[in-house]
């Protein structure tokens, strides 16, 4: 068999057709699971077959490691030994700025160095002191965010001057942002968004050094296509305008970064760009079963904007897509951990052949616990065991500290948690007096006025925390966990230290709101305090046990884009929370949600699995749900909708749903029966509420009852769900509470 044979084969008609496509403008789009990496690398050995050398082509990727990936498939087609340059945006910037930037009317040679996310902030946060910015009113860490949008749309410090709103923080910016990059000119350096930037600039520039690379890069090809932003666009346009050889590929129904700049319309306007341009579709899915497509082709159907792509597969029809219905996030975690434990008990899958995707970080503390439970291995991808989360220890440590005074790792954690200004020099001498008189370091600040080398203004300092603690304490004595978790929150500011300005400080903040969930299920156990770190320390020891060569995995939506597996779930498929909240009332905001949905779906090989939940305690609060509007635009005839019984749906609806002390499981058998009526579960929130009938612990309640809350102070009562009150609090607006453990009282 000959090379260009040898290249071709295995390939589809489509595919083949892309392969053979040696010159100009080619659109590919690639549908999920169509062989995309594939084509492309097929397309780059049929260019070097055809006579086109290896440093004459340039392909993008938008990692490392699908860049490995892409020579090492194109060196074992062509034998070894000759593949192109291939790498990331920012990679290629800086193999161009270190041979050219000397060429451009700045200040920066071609040694600079390169300043991650951390200098950056920390250059801005000093700049900040300098510029009189109180850190407490504007955060450096937002600051960077903004400058890095601006210069990401290829705004100068001189256009954002001009085109930026004029608000208080826009403001700031404006001031910030020119003494950044003059900051960054003094230390020779450029950051991230730099490297995209001033490779743009210099090709806008200095046109004999863009006619070079254009001269060098005859061929380019661009992965993902769909997910560039302005600054990438430009330089693929700045590259291939004139030879027009470019190709890209992508699939706009799998563009879900718009958060991070990424524009889908870049590639829907590719034939515009390039009206001479060949499109072709790549649909033959080879990834899925058919229902699987199915669901997920009906899904995407509902988006109004993109590109008409309908996949097919010669698999097998399979299994229907399954929607389950259950009770709340708690039987929601326990059923995805029964389905695996008997599909790995049957033989039928391994723990590394499912994943569970779900659309926020926050979701994968009820799943984790079943899985603790189950003792079901598993690893988070992307992201951090929820219980292993920075935030989530730091308050942990403090409720440690509370219950066991002697508790040295604890004290260590927090002493400087929010920042107190206690240094290591500090630290040491109370360790060394601690260790004296074979006290523990939280117990030694009893005697701190004694330790004489310490300045007063420590002493001082070291006196108010202990006098933080003891009131917590106090506290812990009297009050449920739930409560003394507050008060930790509260007391120390957390969630305006946490509170930096970015998207990544709102989720610390929601991770440590998702905390009181757990916390409140332990409110009515004997000594909550002890159950409660009891629980943690147990789900913290299980999970180091397990063996992570073969584990399940759990994964953000957003992450899982370009993996698969045998089995997904997709748990949280509830209205406000996927959608989210935010695409409620924005077309473009729901379409893109939307996508993330067909993104989900098309994770899945075999088996796909959907829930959602009646109702779902999220950030310490229960809301009662209503279903995804995504799962009424499902294929019906490909797809199996169960749920709880009948009767025992009812049961949670009419009676009383009081968390055990312990984590336990209750089967449905044991739970009491309530009396028959019939319940729509596609009724909306509004006329679902109007079903729930008073539990036996709210008979002493009902609507237009006056309540008095220790922290928000009197209301009144305008719903009564099963358990749970929605009170109207003057001043703190509606807030709903569990009339079994609320500290509330009857007016």
């Amino acid at each position: 068999m000959t090379e260009q044979n040898s290249i071709l084969s295995g390939l589809n008609a489509k595919q083949r057709e892309a392969v053979e496509v040696l010159e100009g403008p080619l659109l590919i789009l690639a549908g999920a699971g169509s062989g995309k990496t594939k084509c492309l690398t097929h397309r780059i050995a049929n260019l070097i077959a055809h006579g086109a050398k290896p440093s004459q082509i340039l392909a993008v990727t938008f990692t490392n490691k699908a860049a490995s990936e892409m020579k090492g498939r194109v060196e074992k087609l062509l034998g070894g030994g000759r593949s192109p340059m291939m790498g990331t945006f920012h990679s290629i910037c800086v193999r161009i700025l270190r041979e050219d930037i000397e060429q451009l009317a700045c200040s920066i040679s071609r040694s600079f160095v390169i300043f991650d996310t951390d200098d950056s902030q920390k250059l801005i946060k000093m700049i900040m002191k300098e510029l009189g910015f109180d850190p407490k009113e504007i955060k450096h860490k937002a600051i960077k965010s903004h400058i890095s949008a601006a210069k990401n749309q290829l705004m100068s410090p001189e256009a954002y001057q001009v085109d930026a709103e004029d608000n208080r923080f826009t403001r700031a910016v404006k001031q910030i942002f020119p003494a950044y990059q003059r900051k960054l000119a003094e230390h020779n350096a450029l950051d991230f968004d730099d490297l995209l930037q001033k490779t743009v600039q210099l090709f806008d520039q200095c046109e004999e050094v863009l006619k070079k690379y254009r001269k060098r890069w005859h061929h380019l090809l661009v992965d993902e296509y769909q997910d560039t932003n302005i600054a990438q666009y430009k330089l693929v346009r700045q590259l291939s305008d004139e030879h027009q050889n470019l190709c890209v590929i992508g699939d706009d129904h799998q563009s879900i970064y718009s958060f991070r700049g990424a524009d889908y319309t870049n590639i829907l306007n590719f034939e515009n760009d390039f009206p001479n341009a060949a499109v072709i579709k790549l649909e033959q899915n080879y990834r899925s079963t058919g229902n699987i497509l199915n669901n997920a082709n009906h899904l995407i159907g509902f988006n109004e904007t993109g590109r008409e792509k309908n996949l097919w597969t010669e698999n097998e029809a399979g299994d229907p897509l399954s929607i389950v219905e259950v009770w709340n996030e708690k039987e929601e975690g326990q059923h995805i951990a029964t389905q695996i434990r008997d599909l790995v008990r049957e033989g039928a899958l391994g723990y590394n052949d499912c994943a569970i995707l779900y659309r926020m970080n926050a979701q994968s503390r009820a799943i984790e616990e079943a899985f603790l439970r189950s003792q079901i291995p598993y690893q988070i991808v992307g992201g951090t065991r929820f219980f292993d989360r920075r935030e989530i220890k730091d308050v942990i440590a403090y409720l440690r500290l509370i219950f066991n005074p002697k508790d040295d790792l604890a004290f260590l954690r927090i002493i400087n948690l929010p920042t107190r200004k206690i240094g290591p020099s500090t630290i040491e001498k109370v360790k060394e007096y601690a260790n004296h008189y074979t006290l523990s370091l939280f117990e030694i600040l009893e005697h701190i006025d004694e330790v004489e080398s310490l300045p007063e203004a420590k002493r001082c300092v070291l006196k108010n925390f202990r006098d933080l603690i003891k009131d917590l304490q106090e506290i812990a004595q009297k009050e449920p966990v739930s409560i003394v978790l507050d008060r930790v929150v509260d007391k120390i500011k957390l969630y305006e230290f946490l509170n930096d300005g970015t998207a990544e400080g709102e989720s610390r903040i929601q991770n440590v709101k998702e905390l009181f969930s757990v916390a409140m299920r332990y409110d009515t156990a004997e000594q909550p305090l002890a159950a409660f770190l009891e629980g943690v320390a147990l789900i913290s020891d299980l999970d180091q046990h397990n063996d992570k060569s073969d584990t399940v995995t759990l994964m953000t939506i957003h992450a899982a884009k370009g993996l698969e597996f045998p089995m997904v779930f997709l748990p949280g498929w509830e209205d406000g929370m996927f959608p989210s909240s935010n695409a409620q009332f924005s077309p473009e905001n729901l379409e893109e949600e939307r996508r993330l949905g067909y993104v989900a779906i098309t994770r899945a090989k075999t088996k796909c699995m959907i829930l959602h939940a009646q109702q779902r305690m999220m950030f310490g609060k229960t809301d009662y749900s209503s279903p995804s509007k995504f799962l009424s635009e499902l294929d019906e005839e490909c797809l199996e909708r169960t749920g709880d019984s009948r009767e025992d749906t009812l049961r949670k609806n009419t009676f009383s749903y009081r968390q055990p002390k312990a984590i336990t499981s209750t089967s449905a058998s044991s739970r009491p029966q309530a009396p028959e009526q019939i319940r729509d579960p596609f009724t909306p929130r509004s006329k679902r509420e109007a079903t729930f009938g008073l539990a036996e612990n709210t008979s002493d309640y009902k609507i237009g009852d006056r309540v008095a809350h220790m922290q928000w102070g009197e209301g009144t009562i305008i719903m009564i769900a099963g358990d749970v009150l929605s009170v109207a609090f003057s001043g703190q607006g509606v807030k709903k509470i569990v009339a079994s453990v609320a500290p509330i009282q009857k007016i």
